[in-house]
């Protein structure tokens, strides 16, 4: 399929439209639809791997790691870079959330142990949560923070570690703590409607085990895709990010085969939805983010862009 792209050179990002590049996916109902991208976002040389993106009102946050600068863009063309968020004290951010009702977005930063939480109208930041170890942060619909928290870090490979979810009030008063089975290491975790939770997990040492789970609030597997490291069918290699569509179906940055796939809600089949090519100068797909009212999934890549895609 031929591409033409428009590129646009701005002080620190390209940005390069795309309106022909697309793939098929296709809708609960099986009609075939299609995935185009809307655009890609380069950052600056200083502001690679990208860990976290989401997207609050009219604009685009972007969080690198080892970098306290919060990058961002308005999210309708042309895309403009607007002014950085730079929050003293941030370390090593890790992801990003938004709460829409809250108006604010929050941080996971394990380098300063702390969750931060900044007003996106008034600028206030404040250490939200500290002496947390948070890997991954993420908001659910009815505005409760759902972090993944690294608790014992092994001193030697063959040890494991453990990891929970800890469940917070936007009071920041901790609802729940879901204590995750040793075999999984989770990557990254969103909540559902139904109350459970959906962990990819990548394998720490040998590639036994990468799959996608939903979990319960007890920590109990319910049901997972995925098996072997690899890219044949039912398989995924190295999963990061994952996403919900608005039927809860699952999107995961399947990281090391540079694509991205649509898990059905039984966890039972994938679809790709997009690939990158692992030569090319933007590649791993790591963080995700659907957004339900535009239906915009932004998908942050190591390689320091943000590709924007149209599911709807």
């Amino acid at each position: 399929m031929h591409e033409t792209h428009e590129d646009v050179y701005l002080p620190v990002i390209l940005l390069q439209f795309s309106c022909c590049h697309s793939v098929v996916w296709f809708t609960g109902e099986g009609r075939p639809s299609r995935v185009h991208r809307v655009a890609r976002l380069r950052l600056s040389e200083d502001e690679i791997y990208i860990r976290g993106v989401t997207l609050l009102g009219n604009r685009i946050y972007v969080v690198c790691l080892m970098s306290n600068v919060i990058t961002v863009f308005t999210s309708h063309r042309p895309f403009p870079h607007l002014q950085d968020i730079v929050v003293d004290g941030l370390c090593s951010p890790v992801d990003v959330a938004a709460c829409v009702n809250a108006g604010c977005l929050y941080v996971a930063d394990p380098g300063s142990r702390s969750v931060w939480r900044i007003s996106v109208d008034s600028g206030a930041v404040v250490q939200w949560l500290t002496d947390m170890g948070a890997s991954t942060v993420s908001v659910t619909s009815e505005d409760s923070v759902v972090l993944l928290v690294l608790v014992d870090v092994p001193l030697h490979v063959d040890k494991v570690c453990r990891d929970e979810v800890h469940v917070y009030s936007p009071e920041a008063m901790r609802e729940a703590v879901i204590n995750l089975s040793p075999d999984i290491n989770p990557q990254s975790v969103v909540m559902t409607t139904r109350k459970t939770l959906i962990v990819s997990h990548d394998d720490r040492w040998d590639g036994e085990m990468d799959r996608v789970c939903e979990v319960d609030m007890t920590g109990r597997v319910l049901k997972s895709f995925g098996s072997t490291r690899g890219s044949g069918n039912g398989q995924l290699y190295s999963p990061a990010g994952v996403s919900l569509d608005d039927e809860e179906r699952v999107i995961v940055a399947d990281t090391g085969k540079n694509r991205v796939l649509l898990l059905n809600k039984q966890l039972t089949s994938a679809r790709v939805l997009m690939t990158w090519q692992s030569d090319d100068d933007a590649s791993e797909p790591w963080s995700l983010h659907y957004d339900s009212h535009t239906g915009s999934l932004l998908v942050g890549l190591s390689s320091g862009h943000v590709d924007i895609y149209k599911l709807k």
